[in-house]
């Protein structure tokens, strides 16, 4: 990619979505937060309606889900939603560290997964996923 790819990343966990954002700012991407899934569809609808469309959306599995509930997989949600009328990558990350979980989120059209604090596991993905060298 020649310009700065834009990321979004959804995720309840404020300290967390705090340090990923600054470690994604740090690398030189462009990168727009949201606190679950009501507010991630609208951050992502509105960069697509602003013609500034997400390369990537980061989300987490638990989380607020579209009623402001917390549900355990929420993020498939908004994954599903985003995927629906968009063809871009979304990645999902969580706590757990269980690869049926994993295969849960690969099997619902996440691009990859990652597990919370692995952060050279995070831009190793996202080079990947976006195709960065």
């Amino acid at each position: 990619m020649d310009i700065e790819p834009r990321i979004l990343i959804v995720d309840d966990e404020e300290n967390l979505l705090r340090s990923m954002e600054k470690t994604l700012f740090r690398q030189g991407f462009d990168v727009g937060t949201a606190g679950g899934n009501i507010e991630g569809i609208e951050a992502f609808d509105e960069a697509v309606e602003d013609e500034e469309p997400f390369d990537l959306v980061i989300v987490d599995l638990n989380m607020p889900d579209f009623d402001g509930n917390e549900q355990k997989y929420a993020g498939l949600d908004l994954l599903a939603k985003i995927k629906e009328d968009h063809d871009v990558p979304v990645i999902v990350n969580s706590a757990w560290d269980e690869v049926e979980i994993a295969k849960k989120c690969i099997d619902a059209g996440a691009s990859d997964y990652f597990v919370k604090g692995r952060n050279e596991e995070m831009l190793r993905k996202i080079h990947t996923v976006l195709g960065i060298e």
